[in-house]
C-alpha cells in the first residue's frame, strides 16, 4: 500500500516537472536586420592603343556593392569588375555603371564617351564606287524621255555636275538603286543640287544598303535638308561594317514642287 502511494507521488512529480518543461517560454530569436552601406558607383575611362581608337578600359572604383552591370551604350552590356571594350563605330555613347548591394539597394554613375578617329576628316571622302566599280543604274520612275534622254536618270550617275535628272509629276515615291557589279565597303554618299529652281531639291530621304537585293538596311537619313546653293555638293557619313551590292536612295520630300530634280548622286568609300 505505501509502495503504491510512494509511486503515485513520484508519478505526480513527474507530471508536474514535465508541465513545467512544457510551458517554458523560448528564448526569443532576434531579428533586427543590419543595414548594409548603400553602394557608392564610379569609375575611369581611358583608350588602351593610340592607333586603335574604339577599344576602351573601364576601371571600377565603386565601394559598398556585390554586383555590378555595366552598360556601354551600343546595346552591349557587361558584369565584369573593370572591363575592357571594344566599340564597333565612332560615335557619342552613353555609358552607365550600377552597383547594388545584397540588401537591393544600388546607385548608378554616366558619362558620355566620344568615340572618335583622331585622323579622321569629314570634310573628305574616298572614291566614289559608281565610277571605280561600276554597275547598273534603275530607277522607280524614269524621265519621259527615258534613262538616256538629256534629262534622263543616268545623268544623276554620269559624274558631270552640270547635267541632271528631272523628274516631272514628283509624289514622294522616288527610289534610285545602283547595283554594284562587285561588293564594297561604303561609309560615305554625296548629293549635288542642280541648276535651277530650289524648290525640286531632295529634302528627305533614305539610303540603304543590301547584299542582295532582297533585304535591305538603313544606313542613313535626312529629314528637312536644303541646298543653299546651285550645283552644291554635300557630303554625308555613316557608320557601315558590311559589303553591299545593291544600295538606294528614296526620296521622300522635296521642297514644295511637283517636280523632282538632282545632279549627281555617289556612294563612296568613307575616306581617301
Amino acid at each position: 500500500m505505501q509502495m503504491k502511494k510512494l509511486l503515485s507521488i513520484i508519478s505526480a512529480l513527474i507530471l508536474i516537472v514535465m508541465l513545467s518543461v512544457g510551458c517554458k517560454k523560448d528564448k526569443p530569436v532576434d531579428t533586427t536586420v543590419v543595414d548594409e552601406p548603400v553602394p557608392l558607383t564610379n569609375f575611369t575611362a581611358a583608350k588602351t592603343d593610340s592607333v586603335d581608337f574604339l577599344k576602351y578600359q573601364f576601371t571600377n572604383t565603386s565601394t559598398n556593392y556585390k554586383e555590378l552591370l555595366w552598360q556601354f551604350g551600343d546595346d552591349s552590356t557587361s558584369v565584369e569588375k573593370s572591363p575592357l571594350h571594344k566599340y564597333a563605330f565612332e560615335g557619342i555613347y552613353h555609358v552607365v555603371l550600377t552597383s547594388r548591394n545584397s540588401q537591393g539597394l544600388s546607385s548608378s554613375r554616366e558619362i558620355i564617351l566620344n568615340v572618335a578617329d583622331p585622323n579622321f576628316d569629314r570634310t573628305k571622302v574616298g572614291e566614289s564606287y559608281f565610277a571605280t566599280i561600276g554597275g547598273t543604274f534603275t530607277v522607280s520612275r524614269d524621265n519621259g524621255g527615258g534613262p538616256n534622254s538629256n534629262e534622263g536618270s543616268l545623268k544623276v550617275v554620269d559624274g558631270d555636275p552640270n547635267s541632271k535628272f528631272f523628274q516631272s509629276g514628283f509624289s514622294g515615291d522616288l527610289v534610285m538603286k545602283y547595283e554594284l557589279k562587285t561588293p564594297a565597303l561604303a561609309g560615305a554618299y554625296t548629293l549635288v543640287s542642280a541648276n535651277d529652281s530650289p524648290d525640286r531639291d531632295p529634302k528627305t530621304w533614305i539610303l540603304q544598303g543590301s547584299e542582295d537585293g532582297i533585304k535591305w538596311i538603313n544606313l542613313h537619313s535626312r529629314t528637312g535638308e536644303l541646298f543653299s546653293g546651285r550645283a552644291q555638293r554635300k557630303l554625308y557619313h555613316f557608320n557601315n561594317n558590311v559589303l553591299y551590292k545593291f544600295y538606294r536612295l528614296s526620296i521622300k520630300a522635296n521642297n514644295g514642287s511637283r517636280d523632282f530634280q538632282m545632279a549627281e548622286w555617289t556612294v563612296n568609300k568613307k575616306q581617301p
